[in-house]
């Protein structure tokens, strides 16, 4: 049974621009539940019309959710530990992606993830991504790490529109008690 996303998954705080495209890159969520389309500002931490720079925050797990205002990260959509989970349980087609790479890359995974870096060539890319429509979450380290956007921004330089974050990364993940795939032996 699906789930709905419905506070799980941010399309941006409506205040930074490109929250259009964010509110786009989101609509593969919407498919499967509800997407909040603004960010609940936490502890009201809104300054000059947007969001600081750690972006508001996710309650559960004090990760940005949306990452609002960073260069960087700019147009993408977030989701939380809950709709990732969701997601996963609903087995829902999607491309769970691990940014990490090098000492960072400790060989654990949320399961089914496969590993990708801002690196990769598009043709690397599309072995493991369908089509550039396809649902790719990245994620990394955790709320610290900048692999996942960079990742999620070198996607959508590739053309993916459908591209999210989980800004929790595999700390967040194993944090929430999920369950990891440790590397082999």
């Amino acid at each position: 049974s699906s789930m709905a996303l419905a506070g799980y998954a941010w399309a941006g705080c409506g205040k930074c621009p490109g929250d259009a495209a964010k509110a786009e890159a989101g609509a593969a969520i919407a498919k499967a539940g509800e997407v909040k389309a603004e960010c609940a500002a936490a502890a009201g931490e809104a300054k000059a019309g947007c969001m600081a720079k750690a972006g508001c925050m996710d309650k559960a797990e004090g990760a940005p959710c949306a990452m609002a205002c960073d260069a960087k990260c700019k147009d993408l959509a977030v989701v939380n530990t809950q709709g990732l989970a969701a997601l996963i349980e609903s087995k829902a087609v999607a491309v769970v992606l691990d940014a990490r790479s090098g000492k960072f890359d400790d060989g654990r995974r949320i399961p089914g993830a496969k590993s990708l870096t801002d690196a990769a060539t598009a043709e690397e890319a599309a072995t493991l991504i369908p089509a550039k429509n396809s649902l790719v979450v990245a994620y990394c380290g955790g709320p610290k790490c900048p692999a996942a956007g960079k990742l999620a921004a070198h996607l959508k330089g590739l053309g993916y529109t459908n591209v999210i974050v989980y800004p929790g990364g595999i700390a967040g993940w194993a944090a929430a008690g999920k369950t990891v795939e440790e590397p082999a032996k």
